[in-house]
């Protein structure tokens, strides 16, 4: 309310700003509440699962009747000519809660109303009937050599341009020249996965699909789509083939003394050995509950700097809490800040990123490559003379100090 204020009247003083505001906010306060009761009679019960999306469009709806009651009672004054009790006055009078009244009509009607029936009512009824029918997903393998740790769809969507990636290889020296690769050629290996656990991943694939677009689009995530998002993060974690390395070697010794060494040379064997993950629960919970109840912040970028490693993403620790790198594209990078919080926003934080956090963030993910990783044709990289973790517990403060109070 102060800054639509401020817009139309920029001398306005602050101190005389924040008082008009309070009685302002107090008028928008009652259409809405009395919108509500008007529409509640003609509305039957909405889904659950539309609680985020009738959140964001009320807020829109708020702001855009915040920005009419301030333009309406201002009509060419300036902030310093009007007396705020004189004002309270006006807006409260009989002739001022009549104006409130009719106004509430009108919302009701051809906004709340119209939404409710257009959109909020089929879609409860479909949710309800599906809820219903309650259909069991088959899953269908289908033989498949080339296993893409990293779904191609994925890397098509947000990281190809055209039919090619650019790939840049990590060597011991430095980096190679960034050479220009078919998209289907990156991402991949032979006889990773059993058929069956393929055909598993590719229906989280799907199911990330719509959450990751609105996420990027800002939109509100409900509570299916986040869990969505959240199983995409975590299987991208624990199929990639670097991931599977490190665990058959700290299971070698157990499959070793338990079934015989030979085991262990048996890669069909060791392979359902790491298959078993897929049916833990507790190991999946471990992995996923701190991500759905932390603040999340995607991080943009005005120029194609973040990257794509072949971990995809990059888990660590920072004082007991667990935090979450997620490249999503060249300028969109999801952060899961290692903080709990009782109730996630609809809409992450939006953060545009300065040229030292785009810098130390690139760089970030770039170590955490083990062997290549994706970039934007016209990326650059700058070196950072610090560790890499101690570089991410100084961007995770930052994040924190720069979403802590909730405005951005």
């Amino acid at each position: 309310m102060v800054n639509s204020i401020l817009r139309i009247d920029p001398t306005a003083s602050p101190k005389k700003a924040e008082q008009l505001a309070k009685v302002w906010n107090g008028v928008v306060n009652l259409i809405i509440e009395e919108m509500f009761a008007r529409a509640k009679p003609q509305m039957n019960d909405l889904h659950v699962d539309l609680r985020e999306e009738i959140a964001l469009e009320l807020a829109k709806l708020i702001f855009f009747i915040s920005e009419k009651v301030v333009a309406d009672r201002m009509n060419g004054r300036l902030i310093d000519d009007i007396d705020p009790q004189d004002e309270h006055q006006q807006c409260f009078n009989k002739e001022g809660k009549e104006y409130i009244s009719n106004t509430a009509q009108i919302y009701a009607d051809r906004v709340w109303l119209r939404i409710y029936s257009e959109r909020w009512k089929p879609k409860t009824e479909a949710a309800l009937r599906k809820e219903k029918q309650h259909k069991k997903t088959f899953i269908t393998p289908k033989k498949v050599e080339e296993n893409h740790f990293i779904p191609k769809s994925f890397i098509k969507r947000y990281w190809a341009e055209g039919q090619f990636v650019y790939r840049n290889i990590k060597r011991p020296e430095g980096l190679e020249a960034q050479k220009k690769t078919p998209l289907g050629n990156w991402g991949f290996r032979k006889n990773l996965y059993s058929d069956k656990l393929e055909a598993y991943l590719g229906l989280l694939e799907g199911d990330a699909v719509r959450p990751i677009q609105m996420l990027l689009n800002v939109e509100p995530l409900n509570r299916p789509q986040r869990e969505a998002l959240v199983g995409f993060i975590v299987i991208q974690r624990i199929r990639n083939p670097h991931f599977m390395e490190s665990l058959e070697k700290s299971v070698a010794p157990v499959v070793a003394s338990e079934v015989g060494p030979e085991k262990v040379e048996d890669k069909e064997y060791m392979r359902a050995v790491y298959e078993t993950l897929y049916s833990q629960n507790d190991f999946y919970d471990k992995l996923a509950r701190p991500i759905m109840h932390s603040r999340w912040v995607i991080a943009r970028s005005e120029t194609p700097d973040f990257v794509l490693p072949d971990v995809c993403n990059l888990f660590g620790d920072y004082e007991n809490g667990l935090y979450v790198v997620m490249p999503l594209t060249p300028t969109d990078c999801l952060i899961v800040l290692p903080f709990e919080i009782d109730k996630p926003r609809i809409v992450p934080h939006h953060v545009k990123v300065s040229g030292s956090m785009l810098r130390d963030l690139s760089y970030v993910l770039r170590c955490a490559a083990k062997e290549e990783f994706l970039s934007g044709s016209g990326a650059s990289f700058a070196a950072v003379e610090q560790e890499p973790n101690q570089v991410m517990k100084q961007l995770i403060l930052e994040f924190a100090k720069t979403t802590s109070d909730g405005l951005r």
